[in-house]
């Protein structure tokens, strides 16, 4: 991912136009809470469950290209445990496609200037385990989520062109991301949820990185916003 100097999300480099989605989910959460301040707050309860399922914009840190552009499925259950009348622990078991694609512009001296076609596909089983504290409108919440990578799909179109090595450019099988959130509820049992991840470690080290393609040199890191709806019982 090419750095955007325009803006900084913590020290991590992010795309305006998610960031300004972001900043408007949580007006619009907030919003609600003066007018309807006991509308749908349920009954504390010592677990409840469900289901979750929605869309991920991704993007991956350390390629050559940056913006949320790739697009993916993310779904799978929930559980949630009552600590206090507005703290739950929540634990989630997803299946989440992540990655990025874009066009890179590269050149030398040599070779002059070209454009590449670059795709990254990562489909993960992953377990997100997060605090939650309830508002009357709104739920915020902070976490991690451990990750298996169970599925790879990687090619880039250039020229010259460019050939992936399953063993000398694979990623990591484990993953382990940060995770941030908010979510209002619709009805008694929807509810609509913004998450923003971004991985703790790399999940691929730059001297995996096909050559030419990778920018800095901490590695690659999966970096993504996804919106969902969630089904509570």
């Amino acid at each position: 991912m090419k750095v955007n100097p325009n803006f900084s999300f913590g020290g991590i480099k992010a795309n305006r136009f998610a960031v300004c989605l972001f900043a408007f989910f949580l007006s619009f959460t907030t919003g609600f809470v003066r007018a309807q301040e006991n509308y749908y707050l349920d009954d504390p309860q010592r677990f409840t469950g469900g289901l979750v399922a929605g869309v991920n914009l991704a993007q991956v840190d350390g390629d050559m290209y940056f913006g949320y552009t790739k697009m993916g499925f993310s779904g799978g259950a929930f559980v949630k445990m009552g600590l206090a009348s507005r703290l739950l622990l929540s634990t989630e078991l997803l299946f989440s496609q992540k990655g990025s694609k874009g066009n890179a512009v590269l050149g030398t001296p040599l070779t002059g200037t070209s454009t590449a076609i670059c795709y990254i596909g990562l489909s993960y089983v992953e377990a997100p385990v997060t605090l939650q504290y309830k508002f009357p409108m709104f739920t915020l919440e902070a976490g991690a989520s451990w990750s298996y990578l169970v599925r790879t799909r990687e090619w880039i179109e250039a020229q010259p062109s460019v050939v992936i090595n399953e063993e000398n450019n694979r990623f990591e099988k484990m993953g382990l991301d940060y995770v941030f959130g908010a979510s209002r509820k619709l009805s008694k049992h929807v509810v609509a949820s913004l998450r923003y991840q971004y991985s703790m470690i790399p999940i691929r080290p730059t001297a995996r990185v096909p050559f030419g393609y990778s920018y800095g040199t901490k590695g690659q890191f999966n970096n993504l916003f996804g919106f969902r709806l969630q089904y509570e019982w």
